[in-house]
């Protein structure tokens, strides 16, 4: 295999990374918390895109219950969107990829 062959693989190999980066982008990550009382979503641009906190929780007046939960949430959908990602990317490289979690 000569070097220009090399590039031109590496290249199809960026581009094709590139779309699927651009479609993963526009998927959306849901998680909840407290058995539902909080619901978070997130972009797969890593970024929160929605927040339900029920009625009853909000009622309950316990803020650092509240906080916790929505702590909890959000990092639970952030979490799920980073391993698929992951899980995205690795397919797409196949073997060159194994091995490499947190790469992307």
């Amino acid at each position: 295999m000569n070097i220009q062959n090399l590039m031109q693989q590496a290249q199809k190999m960026q581009k094709k990374m590139l779309e699927v980066e651009e479609a993963f982008k526009q998927e959306r990550f849901t998680a909840e918390a407290g058995g539902g009382a909080v619901k978070a979503t997130v972009g797969g641009d890593m970024t929160l895109s929605g927040m339900v906190i029920g009625d009853e929780l909000m009622k309950s007046g316990d803020r650092e219950m509240v906080q916790d939960l929505v702590l909890i949430a959000v990092n639970s959908a952030l979490d799920t969107a980073r391993r698929e990602k992951e899980t995205r990317m690795s397919k797409l490289l196949g073997k060159a990829g194994a091995g490499m979690p947190g790469m992307f």
